[in-house]
């Protein structure tokens, strides 16, 4: 692949993770600016909280969706892990820094998700193993998404990946843990709103 072609495939990957399918879904609902609700997110948690579980269900989908585009397509055409991971990386990135909302976008769990279904889907099965026992443990989406997205990274260390690859996956890793850094301090000072029962300081989005 040429230098050009490589910078086609990523600046697609990153507009297509771009897309604020959360904020976009809120407005066509009538229900205004998700951002200017609960935790201010454009995520699936806080779209549910604002415009309802069902509104929840389709951007965690579309956000999911948008992550898994780009690498499957790249995949398709024979394209190797190392470009694909790139390719992952910046969907994700797009998700996390949308230059339609001057680079504010969401916490990129739901596209991480998605470009890593499509890069190995078998490396999703023991990551939602983490995040469904932690959420259901101690009920907090926060905790859930970050060690999820850390058991990611575990399994392609286990699975003997590239250098390459393991820093690509790392960097996604580390931005879907530090948009996650209000949330770690409310975890660690016991104020973080579960995903059920009373309701703390500010919540998960």
């Amino acid at each position: 692949m040429s230098l050009s072609s490589l910078v086609l495939w990523c600046l697609g990957a990153f507009l297509c993770g771009s897309i604020p399918f959360g904020l976009l879904l809120v407005k066509l609902a009538g229900k205004g600016d998700v951002r200017a609700h609960g935790s201010g997110n454009i995520g699936a948690t806080n779209v549910s909280r604002v415009g309802g579980k069902a509104l929840g269900i389709v951007t965690l989908l579309l956000d999911i969706l948008k992550g898994f585009l780009p690498v499957y397509l790249g995949k398709q055409l024979g394209m190797g892990e190392s470009v694909l991971s790139l390719l992952a990386l910046c969907a994700v990135l797009g998700h996390v820094f949308t230059p339609w909302l001057k680079f504010q976008g969401g916490k990129g769990v739901a596209t991480a998700l998605g470009v890593a279904l499509a890069f190995r889907a078998a490396m999703i099965l023991p990551a939602l193993g983490v995040f469904i026992l932690l959420l259901l443990v101690f009920r907090y989406v926060s905790l859930g998404s970050v060690m999820a997205a850390l058991t990611l990274l575990a399994v392609l260390i286990w699975k003997g990946a590239t250098p390459v690859v393991l820093l690509l996956w790392a960097d996604i890793v580390l931005i879907v843990v530090a948009k996650h850094h209000e949330n770690i301090r409310r975890l660690l000072r016991g104020t973080e709103s579960p995903l059920w029962g009373a309701k703390k300081e500010q919540a998960h989005g």
